[in-house]
């Protein structure tokens, strides 16, 4: 596989040429995926405290009502 890079030129195998691309892939893609899943888990988060405090409110009025 031929290969240019920043006026360099060279000759390499293939598998030697694709491991920097897969390599820069991840480093590329794994921030941006973590960003995505610390944003999820802060959205579910929101969810399940609101969850619990409509749960927690039913259940208070639900005895007010029985008195």
């Amino acid at each position: 596989m031929d290969v240019s890079c920043f006026g360099a030129h060279g000759h390499v195998p293939l598998r030697v040429g694709l491991l920097p691309a897969a390599v820069g892939g991840i480093l590329l893609t794994a921030p941006a995926g973590s960003a995505r899943i610390l944003q999820l888990r802060a959205t579910a988060r929101k969810h399940r405290w609101a969850d619990h405090r409509a749960v927690k409110a039913e259940a208070k009025d639900s005895s007010k009502a029985r008195r």
